[in-house]
């Protein structure tokens, strides 16, 4: 079997190759992580346990196995509720080595799909900075879904070729920066078959890209912040001749730190390969081969930038474009005329305390719709970043709360709000009108908007009618197309 392997170029640096070359015939284990900012572990482990499912504890922090029989978690209610996120487990080990504190300005440099963006934003307590770039503002609306279900407001997304990232003012330049480069993938071969068939991979084109994009981050990296690169490939012309070829352009302005991370098994990085030497520092990187921990291949180095004063850096940077948005235009947020106004429909309406809104600011877009920014959020000027989440519709004949907003505000509700059963939920979140019962609308007070909730949890908007004791399901028509969708990748 062996003899024959797509991989065999790697057996020579591989402890263990029948064991690896036996996982890469078995698909991956299931895994998701906690959002820690509606539920704690415990919590969220008890609610699915009580459905069935017998979740196990990953070795690092946050995340969690699902068994390898049995259904996916795409649907679950919980799952819809924000209170995890689905992730492979070796790709949620970047944003835990890369470990930023609350109040940090963090920029994820390749964020689609997001799901690192996401861990980071947790991690930060929803507080602080974090930019999440992609180049393809079509892979940015899966992050921003992300980050509406999540409840993230300290996150902005910006659609840049990250070779071509705007350049900071020093005192704006990030704490931390994320380089989750595109490659050539060969780490997810187990989910992936299609991986194994490729004949030629055009390694020279791809670390070029990766290199371009290693030597920006240092450039929007503050001294003495970090840098973590990642990739799911198992070349080494990808990982360590990358980091290798940026300590090399980049003197005297990075060291690269020891990786370490409690109950995970890896090899060290490679201080030579294919006849060329690499720098001895690279032997602080990881390698997570797939036989290591039963996951997807990874590659990490986490790299500090050291100097004070830094020269510029020699940059490989790869000129696809002058690096503007492709994105649909967006005109120009700017603060929020008459927020008591919006506020005080909040409190009336719901009875949500102005109290709960101490910490956030608000932005008005195209004067018809507010947004909601953790208070210390402090993106780039530019490219113009979409940020927080959206908050509330004013532009039509009544204010609206976001699907978003109610999802991370609604448990402050006191008033207009309608628990539901299981099946109500269902019927709702596929956009269906429901009927309710008396006890149901006991908290009603009439007419109106009210908040869908069920097992404490609320899901979103409906329109409540008096005389014939329904709900008009208020849930967004794109959640509702993406949660079909989802069926299909719903046992990852």
């Amino acid at each position: 079997m062996t003899a024959f392997s797509p991989f065999s170029r790697y057996h020579r640096i591989i402890n263990d190759v029948p064991a690896f070359e036996n996982a890469l015939q078995r698909f991956p284990r299931r895994s998701f992580w906690t959002n820690t900012l509606r539920i704690d572990l415990a919590q969220l482990a008890a609610v699915l346990r009580a459905d069935g499912y017998n979740c196990t504890s990953l070795p690092w922090p946050g995340g969690f196995r699902l068994p390898d029989n049995g259904p996916g978690l795409g649907q679950h209610w919980a799952y819809l509720a924000g209170l995890f996120n689905i992730q492979e487990a070796s790709a949620m080990l970047p944003a835990l080595v890369l470990a930023p504190h609350p109040g940090d300005r963090v920029l994820d440099l390749c964020a689609a799909p997001g799901n690192k963006t996401a861990q980071l934003a947790v991690a930060m307590q929803n507080r602080g900075t974090v930019v999440a770039n992609d180049p393809d503002y079509r892979r940015l609306q899966p992050v921003r879904m992300m980050i509406d279900r999540l409840g993230l407001i300290n996150v902005s997304t910006t659609c840049r070729d990250g070779t071509t990232f705007p350049h900071p003012q020093d005192a704006d330049r990030f704490d931390c920066v994320l380089v989750d480069a595109p490659c050539s993938c060969e780490g997810t071969v187990r989910k992936n078959p299609k991986v194994r068939s490729r004949r030629a991979i055009p390694r020279e084109k791809i670390s070029r890209k990766q290199t371009a994009l290693l030597e920006r981050a240092v450039q929007l990296c503050r001294p003495g912040g970090r840098i973590v690169y990642s990739t799911c490939t198992f070349a080494p012309e990808e990982n360590e001749a990358v980091v290798h070829a940026v300590l090399r352009s980049c003197p005297n302005q990075l060291r690269v730190l020891p990786v370490r991370q409690p109950g995970l098994s890896a090899s060290p990085g490679l201080t030579t390969w294919a006849g060329q030497t690499f720098h001895s520092e690279l032997r602080h990187c990881l390698r997570i081969w797939p036989h290591h921990n039963d996951t997807d291949g990874f590659f990490i180095a986490l790299l500090e930038k050291t100097d004070i004063h830094p020269a510029t850096a020699h940059s490989t940077a790869i000129p696809e474009s002058d690096g503007t948005a492709r994105s649909p235009s967006e005109s120009t947020q700017k603060p929020v005329a008459n927020l008591s106004a919006y506020l005080h429909y909040l409190q009336t309406r719901f009875g949500i305390s102005d109290a709960v809104f101490e910490s956030v600011r608000f932005s008005i877009k195209r004067d018809r719709d507010i947004r909601a920014i953790a208070g210390d959020h402090h993106p780039p000027l530019k490219p113009f970043p979409s940020m927080g989440i959206p908050f509330m519709h004013i532009g039509g004949r009544f204010f609206k709360l976001t699907t978003a907003a109610a999802m991370l505000y609604g448990h402050h509700a006191r008033r207009n709000i309608i628990s539901v059963s299981l099946t109500q939920l269902n019927e709702y979140l596929s956009r269906q009108t429901i009927t309710i019962d008396r006890p149901q609308a006991s908290r009603c007070t009439g007419n109106g908007h009210v908040l869908i909730r069920y097992e404490n949890r609320v899901f979103g908007i409906g329109f409540y009618r008096l005389e014939t004791s329904t709900v008009e399901s208020l849930y967004p028509k794109a959640m509702a197309i993406s949660l079909h969708r989802h069926q299909k990748s719903s046992a990852l």
